[in-house]
């Protein structure tokens, strides 16, 4: 098993510190745990800590990566730890997500669209002045731009945006498929990303004929809890593995220092 989307208590609603998040996978019997954080919010204005209880504050993240490759040190007879983090992506704010990144030697960026401008996808009412269908195109072209930004290893809980329903149930399906394209094109992974089952809409991220389509266009899976709490580390990776499976998927995607290799899903679990 390899589980390369967790939290901490650092972005302020997750329980539990990172080494707790590695022992849980050591009990599990996890091959390789990436610790991936969500990254500091900075389009929200000057306050270096914004949203407490959303992401950690700027001056954290120094720090956050230095417990990281501690951890990584101290556990590699034990497990591999990943070294990653959740980022941003919003659109406008290219050069300064790569400017950033580039200063750390990660092995993986998770590029997730979280924000339309000031509207959080897991809000509870539509943005002013946008109907769902208005806002999911915005969102498409979002998610289009992370990809092709050079910026990320793999695309987050690509259609999150359904959580609290704001996906169209269709008429987007080829908009869908184009934006699947451009990240075959940029040749980065997407994530299947459970948390999907533990939250309102019961489906893990993203559906099923968008995972589909995702492998016949050759974009590779990466396996993703969205822990954020220790002991859902891994959480039904046994109905993910499942279903690529029925899809056709042979591999799944693990990252070191930026670089992807494939492992055969055959023996996982």
């Amino acid at each position: 098993m390899y589980d390369y989307h967790t939290h901490n208590n650092r972005c302020g609603h997750a329980t539990g510190v990172m080494q707790q998040y590695v022992e849980s996978a050591i009990a599990k019997g996890v091959k390789e745990i990436g610790l991936s954080d969500h990254g500091p919010i900075y389009h929200l204005g000057k306050d270096p800590h914004i949203m407490p209880d959303t992401a950690m504050a700027w001056d954290e993240f120094p720090r956050y990566f230095s417990e990281m490759t501690e951890l990584r040190d101290a556990y590699r007879n034990a497990i591999k730890v990943r070294v990653g983090v959740e980022s941003d992506y919003v659109l406008g704010w290219d050069e300064h997500f790569r400017l950033l990144w580039d200063q750390y030697d990660f092995d993986y960026i998770i590029g997730s669209t979280h924000w339309l401008d000031g509207w959080n996808i897991f809000d509870n009412e539509l943005p002013e002045g946008h109907t769902k269908e208005s806002l999911f195109e915005v969102y498409l072209e979002s998610i289009a731009a992370a990809a092709g930004s050079g910026i990320f290893d793999i695309i987050g809980h690509f259609d999150a945006i359904k959580t609290n329903g704001y996906m169209p149930a269709r008429g987007f399906e080829a908009k869908i498929r184009a934006v699947i394209e451009a990240i075959a094109d940029a040749d980065i992974a997407m994530e299947l990303n459970t948390s999907g089952w533990r939250k309102r809409c019961n489906e893990q991220y993203p559906s099923r004929w968008i995972l589909a389509e995702a492998h016949r266009c050759g974009v590779p899976i990466v396996l993703g809890s969205d822990a954020h709490e220790p002991s859902l580390v891994a959480a039904d990776f046994d109905r993910a593995l499942a279903l690529l499976r029925d899809i056709g998927c042979e591999h799944i995607a693990t990252f070191e220092h930026r670089e992807r290799i494939l492992i055969p899903i055959a023996g996982q679990m």
